[in-house]
């Protein structure tokens, strides 16, 4: 029965984190942000299928929880949504995003953070082939609409801690093959690596081929199908 309990909604959530996101390996802060009490997650439950919060709501409620959380480094804007409604169609829900980012940037002064939206029903198109890139829309198939919001902050971290890795991957490779390029190598300035690139690429070697694909499905479709149940409506 519509609405589904704030305990409901939290639970089918967290397994999705812990479960999908986690277990698999997809992203490299989740789980740490998570144990330290860093991840939070407000619901804005459509009461109907004609419901939808304002994008200025919405931001007013995250400028509140960032405030008295100052340590916050992921917020998981979430949206149960009942069948029918107008942000089932994922393109719909994109634009409510675009809007949300105007609205946080009129807040004074906005903290930073990379939004992006996940949504259920994200597909692959069939003309295009599935990369690493493209694997990403699978990766985000959350239970309902949600918008993850990363403080800038903590990705500035993690691509520091990237640059160092990836330039001590490349500098062992360079003193195997040749050291005097090693050593050029070792004095030169390198440019921070592209962070998200390189989380995709991990991810596709880990879910995107053969039994990783099936075994991403398989859990992503189970975990939709609870959250139904949970929710006690028809399968979408």
């Amino acid at each position: 029965m519509w609405p589904p309990s704030e305990e409901t909604i939290q639970a089918i959530h967290g397994r999705y984190q812990r479960e999908i996101i986690e277990d698999l390996g997809l992203c490299p802060f989740a789980r740490r942000s998570r144990e330290q009490g860093r991840v939070h997650r407000p619901t804005f439950v459509a009461a109907d299928a004609e419901h939808e919060v304002e994008p200025a709501t919405v931001a007013a409620s995250l400028g509140e929880l960032v405030g008295a959380h100052l340590d916050a480094e992921i917020i998981l804007l979430t949206f149960p949504i009942p069948p029918a409604h107008r942000w089932w169609r994922p393109a719909a829900f994109e634009g409510f995003l675009v809007a949300l980012r105007e609205a946080w940037d009129a807040l004074p002064p906005p903290r930073e953070f990379y939004m992006v939206s996940f949504h259920p029903a994200l597909t692959v198109p069939s003309d295009r082939p599935l990369t690493p890139d493209s694997l990403v829309s699978l990766l985000r198939r959350s239970p309902d609409p949600v918008i993850q919001c990363v403080d800038a902050g903590v990705l500035d971290r993690v691509r520091r801690q990237a640059q160092v890795s990836a330039r001590e991957r490349m500098l062992r490779d360079l003193e195997a093959k040749d050291p005097a390029l090693a050593a050029l190598f070792a004095r030169s300035i390198q440019p921070d690596p592209e962070l998200s690139s390189d989380i995709a690429r991990q991810n596709f070697a880990t879910v995107g081929h053969d039994e990783g694909r099936s075994r991403l499905d398989q859990a992503i479709s189970a975990l939709h199908a609870d959250r139904d149940r949970a929710y006690g409506v028809d399968s979408r």
